[in-house]
């Protein structure tokens, strides 16, 4: 199959039958997103059950190691899971060729469970193996300083001591930079609950044909039979990794589990390239139509592309949604 049936799309197909054709094109990734099935049980319309761990992981190292092939030398792969999983999973590969990253959120709950509060996901982000690791793309995705670092210590003399650059020291700044502090690996971002979820989950709307609507819509169709999907991760979080390592539109993004598509979204809002697969063709549907919106209407209702590069080729086609032939 030509590498541009590949470009700017949705595959309706198992990831794990896509990828090995998709490493006979050639193509290779900066980014790759893979939110994969959590295996608790979620429904995703496809007749998933929960799988044996021993199993599961098995599966997940199967298609992680195509994904890694996929890579560009300089590129990473985030993995994104429960940390009792992506654990078991982790081990798998070289330690050193691994970071762990963490989602915190604290707006999502569980009032029924009478025990501790899951606030955090796993991202895993791995590269190509026996490769040193990159260097990010770190003045696009600082974040802002605490209130305390910018009115204690911003501009403030750090004194010389022995341990600081060695014997007998050297004096230094506290400077702060004008776009933020470095990027930490443990990211702050709402899940979307609630507000945040009421902003940014598109959905279909069975009802009406099967159309897609923004979220402010969704109070006209309360009665209705609608479709959302339940995992879907916040914009913004998908945003820092995809600038993590693409700068403009050199670059791009492979989504092995496409889900609503909102990767896929973010992808072309930025004017990057963009390949996504999923499994579920009411969702490879949903996504497409979604995609469907041109960009600048996109970047309207997405804030967080106000500063994206306008050098970047938003308005670059989209494919039309098919079936790989297996």
């Amino acid at each position: 199959m030509k590498a541009d049936t590949f470009t700017n799309t949705i595959i309706v197909a198992d990831t794990t039958e896509v990828l090995p054709q998709l490493i006979k094109t050639g193509k290779q990734y900066q980014v790759i997103i893979a939110d994969p099935p959590y295996n608790i049980g979620k429904d995703f319309g496809n007749d998933t059950e929960v799988m044996p761990i021993d199993n599961y992981v098995e599966w997940a190292e199967s298609w992680i190691k195509d994904c890694l092939e996929l890579l560009t030398d300089d590129g990473l792969l985030y993995l994104y899971g429960f940390p009792e999983i992506i654990a078991r999973i982790s081990v798998c590969f070289p330690i050193h060729e691994q970071r762990w990253l963490v989602w915190h959120y604290t707006n999502k709950t569980v009032p029924s469970l009478k025990f501790w509060q899951r606030s955090h996901e796993t991202i895993l982000c791995l590269w190509k193996p026996n490769m040193p690791r990159t260097n990010l793309e770190i003045d696009q995705i600082r974040e802002p300083y605490t209130e305390s670092f910018l009115k204690n210590a911003a501009g403030k003399v750090r004194k010389d001591t022995p341990s600081r650059y060695g014997s007998p020291g050297k004096m230094t700044i506290y400077n702060a930079h004008k776009n933020g502090a470095l990027p930490r690996d443990v990211i702050k971002i709402p899940a979307l609950a609630g507000g945040a979820g009421r902003s940014e989950r598109w959905f279909v709307c069975r009802t009406c044909g099967s159309q897609i609507y923004p979220p402010a819509d969704l109070s006209e169709h309360r009665e209705h039979d609608i479709l959302k999907h339940p995992t879907q991760k916040p914009m913004e979080l998908t945003r820092r990794l995809i600038l993590s390592r693409i700068n403009g539109a050199d670059g791009r993004v492979l989504v092995p589990f496409a889900g609503s598509g909102s990767e896929c979204v973010v992808a072309k809002a930025l004017g990057v390239e963009y390949l996504g697969i999923e499994i579920n063709p009411e969702f490879a549907d949903f996504a497409m139509k979604w995609l469907e919106y041109d960009c600048e209407r996109l970047r309207k209702q997405l804030p967080l592309f106000q500063q994206t590069n306008e050098t970047t080729d938003k308005n670059a086609p989209i494919n039309e949604c098919f079936c790989v032939p297996i």
